[in-house]
């Protein structure tokens, strides 16, 4: 055999070799990388050359090729996308407890707890039980010598401060379950040597409710209501000062009010001044000071009132025509 024969067989086995090599090394890229993008959007025709088949030694090598389209994949874009993420919700902080330096021991469910009540709430009603030897009952002040009946409308700090003490030390000493749980004919132990003198009408402020005082529009044609508060008495004395220096007054009985009838008592136009007076049953000022003086302002009345009397029928005394003739029969008949 030649040397250019030995030569040729050579060539072809190592081209042969790089040819299996380079597709070999192909598969295992693409298994290991994937398909891998291009710049162009074609895909770029990778030519394969085929081994050279000798079929004698005068025969040239010839190459083959067949284009084998790679799997392309989409670019990616370089535009970024937002993602629309939700709203923020506002919440206030919550508090936090700080803790304290001062450790606190919690009692556990096999502690005791021995709480004595203070020896002056021992007149309060402390649900003792009477069966246990070592409960103490509550007892009555046996020095207090004076007793008071519960009146109706009475409470038990009015009933203290006439007696110059404390309702604590009433419920205390009379073994009361609850101070605001009295009730009329309650017989109470009260402190004290002799019963306090209980005067008989109280003297309270006044307070005028209408007309208030300084009551400009009135209407003079209208009713007007004097109602005021002061000391309870049996009858008060209304008594109204009009611009001309004249004076109405009006007697009520047991009740703070009083209503009148403008065009016909008050008919004067301005400030009225008024009063009123607490009087006893014997129409006599009580020991309390009067109320007033407090002023309105009133109009001038429209509706005339003017009295004009009826005329007065005359009477005259002619005998009837019957009575007439019975005269005349009697004077006739007389003997």
């Amino acid at each position: 055999m030649s040397n250019a024969y030995v030569r040729g067989v050579l060539t072809g086995l190592l081209v042969a070799i790089l040819i299996f090599l380079g597709y070999m090394f192909a598969r295992v890229e693409s298994n290991l990388f994937g398909p891998q993008p291009t710049a162009t959007s074609l895909p770029t025709q990778i030519p394969t050359v085929t081994p050279f088949v000798l079929a004698s030694a005068t025969d040239t090598l010839t190459p083959t090729t067949s284009p084998t389209r790679l799997p392309s994949s989409p670019l990616p874009t370089l535009t970024p996308t937002q993602t629309l993420k939700p709203p923020p919700t506002f919440e206030p902080p919550t508090a936090t407890i700080r803790p304290t330096e001062t450790p606190t021991s919690s009692p556990t469910p096999g502690d005791i707890l021995d709480v004595t009540a203070p020896a002056e709430l021992q007149g309060f009603n402390l649900l003792l039980d009477d069966d246990d030897p070592d409960s103490e009952a509550c007892e009555k002040r046996e020095d207090w010598k004076l007793r008071y009946t519960v009146q109706a409308g009475d409470a038990l700090s009015n009933i203290a401060s006439r007696y110059s003490t404390y309702a604590t030390e009433l419920v205390i000493g009379n073994c009361l379950e609850d101070a605001n749980k009295i009730f009329a004919g309650q017989i109470l132990r009260v402190p004290g040597e002799v019963q306090p003198e209980v005067p008989r009408y109280e003297c309270v402020d006044w307070e005028v409710l209408t007309p208030f005082d300084g009551a400009y529009v009135i209407d003079g044609d209208d009713n007007l209501s004097f109602v005021w508060r002061g000391p309870v008495a049996e009858r008060y004395l209304v008594r109204v000062v009009m611009p001309s220096g004249n004076i109405y007054e009006e007697l009520v009985d047991r009740q703070q009010n009083l209503q009148v009838y403008l065009p016909a008592v008050l008919r004067e136009a301005g400030n009225h001044h008024w009063y009123v007076y607490p009087l006893g049953l014997d129409f006599l000022q009580i020991p309390c000071l009067e109320g007033g003086p407090w002023y309105f302002h009133k109009t001038a009345p429209t509706i005339d009132l003017t009295y004009t009397p009826s005329p007065t029928p005359t009477i005259t005394n002619t005998p009837e025509p019957w009575m007439e003739t019975a005269t005349a029969r009697v004077a006739t008949t007389a003997p």
